[in-house]
């Protein structure tokens, strides 16, 4: 069993609204188990009382009172019987742009593209939260899950909007409350230029030497600083981000698989496909088969 890492964050995009699936809250009266699942979105645990056991990725997190846990999409999670009776808990389901990226010892913000002119302000386009951790004012947070939870579930018309955004705003204070706990090093900020370059570079293909020579960096490092802060490769990440890319045009636009795939800088349809297949679990035509298409 790997321990946890205290270092171990989470990167939320905040240049796009986030897409809340679900609110809820639980008190389990008999000894629970979290169910084994493999989830399309993020989630966000809140216990506020008793503790509940969960593993994801062969990593166990027991989550007290007054404690909280982001669980990444893609990834599966379950949970053994040890969970108390007695124990309460929040739950936030969300997608959004990119989602969460798990970046282990990661504590910094990438900011918006060189590109913005000198009249306007940069932005920060993530924020890096704790994967784990213990809230100082847990009241407050409850607080605010309450209040969101009985909004989820009201007929309030603007309930959708209402909750990204106060989802957002709760996460903000969650990630002010962070910040003075942490502070940047070098290959943090190496690791974000990596992703600054990806997220920019229109073409699927990676040239190494380009992404070297654009870091004036040895691409070996780059590799190996990429996968010790991270968890993926250079190329996990670029397939992701791609296919990321591919299921937003999917949605819309109505380009076929080819039109996609010329249109991202695949080399042919088939490869595109086989890529999609591996980090979706699916090919691309039975993807489309199952969305709605605007």
């Amino acid at each position: 069993m790997k321990g946890i890492s205290t270092v171990q964050t989470v990167m939320l995009r905040f240049d796009q609204i986030l897409k809340i699936q679900e609110f809820g809250f639980h008190t389990t009266n008999s000894l629970y188990t979290h169910p084994s699942r493999n989830l399309d979105w993020d989630v966000f645990l809140y216990i506020a009382e008793g503790q509940m056991e969960v593993w994801e990725d062969d990593i166990e997190y027991v989550i007290k009172k007054g404690q909280f846990l982001f669980l990444k999409s893609g990834l599966s999670h379950w949970g053994e019987p040890k969970t108390p009776a007695g124990t309460s808990w929040y739950w936030i389901h969300f997608t959004g742009h990119s989602n969460i990226e798990a970046l282990h010892e990661l504590n910094i913000n990438l900011y918006a593209s060189p590109a913005v002119s000198d009249s306007q302000e940069g932005y920060q386009k993530f924020i890096t939260l704790p994967k784990y951790g213990t809230l100082s004012q847990p009241k407050i947070m409850e607080n605010r899950l309450d209040a969101l939870v009985q909004l989820f579930h009201s007929s309030d018309p603007f309930r959708t909007i209402a909750l990204s955004l106060q989802s957002m705003e709760m996460y903000v204070n969650l990630y002010k409350d962070s910040m003075q706990e942490h502070q940047p090093t070098k290959s943090d900020r190496t690791v974000l230029r990596i992703i600054d370059y990806l997220e920019h570079k229109n073409n699927y293909e990676l040239d190494s030497k380009e992404l070297a020579a654009s870091l004036d960096m040895n691409y070996s490092y780059l590799c190996e600083i990429f996968k010790l802060k991270t968890g993926n490769t250079i190329q996990q990440y670029n397939a992701r981000l791609f296919m990321n890319k591919a299921i937003e045009l999917m949605k819309d636009s109505h380009r076929n698989v080819s039109e996609i795939s010329e249109l991202l800088g695949f080399k042919n349809p088939f490869y595109f496909s086989r890529v999609f297949s591996k980090i979706m679990g699916c090919s691309p035509s039975e993807y489309m088969s199952r969305i709605y298409r605007k």
